[in-house]
């Protein structure tokens, strides 16, 4: 099967399995502080419908390919994003993310990993919890317009590694896809 006649089955006006739990979590996620995109709202009617409008050119026509992690909007206005974690399976992720997000490691000028802005813990009979980290861009966009620029970006990836390992962190993920900056 192509993309092509992928794209011609898919209706953008169903959300798909992994977009269903972010819809079932957007009041929880509301009562915390965090307004989901309108296509998660439980009582969402896409945008084009009865419009002259095309879909394609519709923000909320668009679905995730990331079911892990969503951007949202806070309270204040601030755009950030929200990861899931399995917290049975990945039982150390949060505590190592809040070590790598408190003092003496965030104020360390080497250290670059993503601080936690807050941890929500798991609604009522579910081991789901979720993380919420600044929005940030991807580390190719913009491109690096100098032979500095790229200097510096593997100097900050190194800088990373080391820390990482001088924290006693046993496991690093370090995929350039995961690679994200702060415009």
């Amino acid at each position: 099967m192509t993309t092509l006649s992928k794209l011609e089955q898919w209706d953008p006006t169903q959300l798909t399995s992994g977009e269903v739990f972010w819809r079932n979590h957007y009041q929880f996620l509301k009562d915390h502080g965090y307004t989901l995109r309108k296509r998660y709202d439980p009582d969402w009617i896409p945008s084009w419908i009865n419009t002259s409008k095309n879909w394609l050119d519709c923000e909320d026509a668009a679905h995730i390919l990331n079911y892990q992690v969503l951007d949202a909007t806070r309270a204040d206005g601030s755009l950030v994003v929200i990861k899931r974690i399995d917290t049975e399976r990945y039982e150390n992720e949060i505590p190592i993310l809040n070590h790598l997000s408190s003092e003496p490691f965030a104020s360390n000028p080497r250290n670059h990993c993503v601080p936690i802005l807050e941890v929500i813990n798991p609604p009522e009979g579910s081991h789901i919890a979720f993380i919420v980290m600044p929005y940030l861009f991807k580390v190719d966009f913009p491109p690096f317009d100098t032979i500095g620029e790229a200097i510096g970006f593997f100097k900050q990836v190194f800088e990373v590694i080391i820390i990482s390992l001088s924290t006693n962190t046993r496991c690093i993920q370090l995929r350039i896809t995961g690679l994200t900056l702060y415009a």
